[in-house]
């Protein structure tokens, strides 16, 4: 028995022709007829490929929190041992100790032993010789009492008050002159330089400055460049009995006693013994 398409009568199996709708049995299309489909089989695949991923499966199931405890443990250590390493490294660097710094364009000093204890360099010409607006004259001498040839208690006021003077006196070699001197005592010899070149710039004929400027040069080593300012201060000044001085204290730290006693001599004969006399006592002058 079979059923017509059409109207779903039960048929025999050699009808050619639906009986109870007239439908010609032979000319049902294909797309109507069923399909005869075999139901896929749950769990097969191409070469049963997923096979070995279930006893993967099962285990890592069966494992999960020891898997967990594993990685986080594993996390934990290694947290702890970067920070070992860490400390290990700050302690290296703790225990360097700081270099000291110095001006970035000064040279090393050579041995403290070398250095004119005396003041080397001058400080001011007499009050007549400038001329300057009074309230220019004002600050210059406000700073000339906080830093003399002899103290500086207040260094960075003075360069404060100098540093006004310039701005109401751009051309003020004077002043330059001064706040130079500060330089080289706060140990800042390249800013000092600056200022001296600046004044020698303003002022040409400043013996003053050419002594000042040889002292700082002699400070830091430079005997030969301060050698040189020394003989242009005596060439403009020929009896400047410290600029003697402190030429002779420059040849004795270059090696030259004969020099070097020689211009202390000459000093001295000037007035400006003190040198002299300790160079006469060590032995290093007769």
């Amino acid at each position: 028995m079979k059923k017509c398409p059409f109207c779903q009568q039960q048929l025999l199996d050699k009808a050619t022709k639906c009986r109870h709708c007239g439908e010609l049995l032979d000319t049902v299309s294909p797309l109507l007829q069923e399909a005869d489909v075999k139901p896929l089989q749950t769990g097969q695949s191409d070469g049963d490929s997923t096979d070995w991923q279930k006893p993967i499966g099962r285990i890592l199931n069966e494992y999960r929190t020891h898997i967990i405890s594993i990685i986080i443990i594993t996390g934990l250590l290694l947290t702890i041992l970067q920070s070992v390493i860490f400390n290990k490294r700050v302690e290296k660097v703790t225990a360097i100790e700081p270099t000291k710094v110095e001006d970035h364009a000064a040279p090393a000093l050579e041995t403290a032993e070398k250095y004119e204890p005396t003041p080397t360099q001058e400080f001011a010409p007499t009050q007549e010789t400038i001329s300057a607006p009074t309230a220019t004259i004002n600050l210059y001498n406000d700073a000339f009492t906080l830093c003399s040839s002899e103290k500086c208690t207040d260094p960075q006021k003075a360069i404060e008050y100098l540093n006004e003077a310039i701005k109401l006196k751009p051309d003020f070699a004077e002043a330059y002159n001064i706040r130079g001197n500060i330089y080289n005592r706060l140990g800042q010899y390249q800013r000092a330089i600056e200022d001296l070149n600046e004044s020698i710039r303003l002022k040409p004929d400043f013996a003053m400055t050419y002594n000042n400027r040889g002292a700082n040069y002699n400070n830091f080593g430079q005997y030969p460049r301060a050698i040189e300012d020394f003989n242009e201060a005596i060439r403009l000044k020929p009896d400047y009995a410290i600029a003697y001085r402190n030429r002779g204290n420059a040849y004795l730290n270059k090696g030259d006693k004969i020099s070097g006693c020689g211009d202390l001599s000459k000093a001295c004969n000037l007035g400006e013994c003190r040198l002299y006399e300790e160079k006469k006592q060590k032995g290093d002058c007769i």
